[in-house]
């Protein structure tokens, strides 16, 4: 480690136990951490030495939510590629011992430090929790998964013709067969064939599956 890097480490040390928020330095190459506050420790519940023994990919698949990273991963890579000074700012949803849910923390990475041609070698991020009980973290909370079930269902969804799109729209409803045939004039079994061909290509096992799905896709 370079005397330069060392120096700006000292620095942060300095003070960085202080701050109401955890406080994460990262070797860019290796991922490797290679700094962390006391108050970031804590809410892991965790040594430095032991995140550094663990690994970084086990790192992050023990204490973060994966399908947070297809977010804000590729803005750090951005950041990195252009050695920016901006940062970029993000949430995530950690993993805190003796709690059975995802913690919501908005954090921001930027640029810690580069080598002698201008890249960037490591990377600074300061992560706060949300207060689980405020009603602005529930309904992050609440769009992050959503985001997330998009993400994971856009290519059940793509398969549905125009129609059924419009049929799921009444299932969410609470219309029956015969109902959704009347609103557009088809013939009730038409409707029934429909709705079944519609289960199947979403694996929709009741009618909270079908309304989890129109609301996703702002079909209601």
């Amino acid at each position: 480690m370079d005397q330069h890097l060392v120096q700006k480490l000292k620095h942060i040390q300095f003070m960085a136990d202080e701050l109401p928020a955890a406080l994460i330095i990262h070797e860019v190459e290796s991922l490797r951490i290679v700094y962390m506050n006391q108050p970031g420790l804590d809410i892991l519940g965790t040594t430095l030495e032991e995140i550094q023994a663990i690994g970084s990919e086990t790192y992050h698949v023990k204490y973060f939510n994966a399908e947070d990273s297809d977010e804000y991963v590729p803005k750090i890579l951005h950041l990195i590629k252009t050695g920016g000074r901006q940062q970029v700012s993000y949430f995530q949803q950690v993993r805190v011992p003796e709690k059975t849910e995802w913690q919501l923390f908005v954090s921001n990475t930027k640029v810690f430090a580069r080598n002698e041609t201008g890249e960037v070698t490591h990377l600074l991020t300061i992560a706060s929790m949300l207060d689980p009980t405020h009603h602005i973290t529930t309904k992050v909370n609440r769009l992050m998964n959503e985001v997330a079930f998009l993400r994971q269902n856009n290519l059940l969804f793509s398969r549905l013709t125009r129609r059924e799109r419009e049929i799921l729209k009444y299932i969410a409803m609470g219309m029956s067969s015969p109902e959704i045939a009347a609103k557009l004039f088809i013939a009730a079994a038409t409707a029934e064939t429909h709705r079944k061909n519609i289960k199947n290509k979403l694996g929709l096992k009741n009618n909270y599956d079908a309304v989890k799905f129109a609301q996703a896709y702002n079909l209601v």
